[in-house]
């Protein structure tokens, strides 16, 4: 009878334990880290997400203002000149006439078509006296000498060039950074182009950037890229970061909270 009533008791004692101990098995302060950097973990993978997207809208604005450009009539030397200097209509065609300063030419280091080669950029004096920088096309590099510049076929006769107005040239990673030499260097064979250093060194003022268009017996190639959106990239990164954030609140729902409930449920059957 003693023996009855004891073992009745220790079940009676172990009961509460197991019960206490379900229901504190979720809110452990283990529990509660993982849910700060669950939150924490999806508060920043949807402001990236956000932030793609912004991204995207902005690119969207910009690309329907040089569409509106491209549209327009080119611009002539007498049409340039009536903008103030600091006005850039990007992707506005332009058609000019001048000579080359080939002395002051530029070899930037660029591919295309998955093959190295240089973007030679060379300014063009006009009638008036402005000048403009002309990415005039692009040249392969010498596979015996790789950094020497290639060599350009010029009749030194005045030219007619047509165009459209680009942005100066995007930095791409480098070593060393070129901004540090003096600004009476001139390297012709470079990474990288800073217009405000390129007119220290050369002493010219440059109204604008131009992408020549027009053909030009000068052995290089103007198989430029077209004008594509780039938005629809920004919005594929936009749902790959929400998906990322999707994910991880979802692991944590599964592996602490269903999978947990459940095993506290199976603990006290």
């Amino acid at each position: 009878m003693a023996e009855g009533s004891g073992t009745a008791n220790q079940k009676q004692a172990v009961e509460p334990d197991d019960n206490r101990s379900g229901k504190n098995k979720m809110f452990t302060r283990q529990w509660w880290i993982l849910l700060l950097l669950t939150a924490l973990f999806v508060c920043v993978t949807c402001g990236l997400g956000f932030w793609q997207l912004g991204r995207a809208q902005l690119r969207e604005q910009i690309e329907v203002d040089q569409s509106r450009n491209l549209a327009l009539p080119a611009l002539d030397e007498a049409a340039l000149l009536k903008l103030a200097r600091n006005e850039q209509l990007i992707h506005r065609r332009l058609s000019l006439q001048g000579d080359w300063l080939p002395q002051w030419s530029v070899f930037l280091n660029r591919p295309m078509n998955g093959q190295a080669g240089f973007w030679v950029m060379t300014p063009l004096q006009l009638e008036s006296g402005a000048v403009v920088l002309v990415q005039r096309g692009w040249a392969p590099r010498d596979p015996i000498n790789p950094n020497q510049a290639p060599a350009l076929q010029s009749s030194g006769q005045s030219v007619q060039i047509s165009g459209q107005w680009v942005a100066p040239p995007s930095r791409l990673m480098e070593l060393g950074s070129e901004a540090s030499q003096p600004d009476t260097s001139f390297t012709q064979v470079r990474q990288n182009l800073d217009l405000a250093q390129y007119e220290r060194e050369t002493g010219l003022q440059i109204r604008a950037v131009v992408r020549q268009n027009s053909e030009a017996d000068d052995g290089l190639s103007r198989a430029w890229p077209s004008l594509a959106s780039k938005a629809q990239t920004n919005r594929g990164y936009a749902f790959q970061w929400f998906a990322i954030a999707a994910a991880g609140l979802m692991l944590f729902l599964w592996f602490q909270v269903i999978r947990k409930r459940s095993t506290d449920a199976a603990n006290i059957d």
